[in-house]
């Protein structure tokens, strides 16, 4: 990361992570709240988040992203708990797998 913006990411950085029931989203919310971070915890299947539900730093939210209204209640329940968002990682998304010809 560039010098400036890791300066200003701190422990009391508020993080919305999309895409967080598996992988790089799943890891890093996890890393993120156990060195203090405030993380808002997003995926379309909250089941795959029971883990970080409980904790004080974490608000875990159902989105999908396509929908605008589910959007703007996701980033206003954000600010509403933790007063505002520093760091968006948009992770969201479905692979395609199948073989390249």
């Amino acid at each position: 990361m560039p010098a400036a913006l890791t300066s200003k990411i701190t422990e009391q950085s508020v993080w919305f992570i999309t895409g967080c029931s598996t992988g790089f989203g799943h890891e890093l919310a996890k890393q993120l709240l156990s060195r203090g971070n405030k993380v808002v915890v997003i995926a379309r299947n909250t089941q795959a988040l029971t883990e970080f539900a409980g904790k004080d730093n974490a608000l875990v939210l159902k989105l999908d992203v396509t929908d605008p209204v589910e959007v703007t209640a996701a980033v206003q329940a954000a600010h509403t708990r933790f007063g505002h968002i520093d760091v968006l990682v948009n992770n969201a998304g479905i692979g395609y797998f199948a073989a390249v010809e």
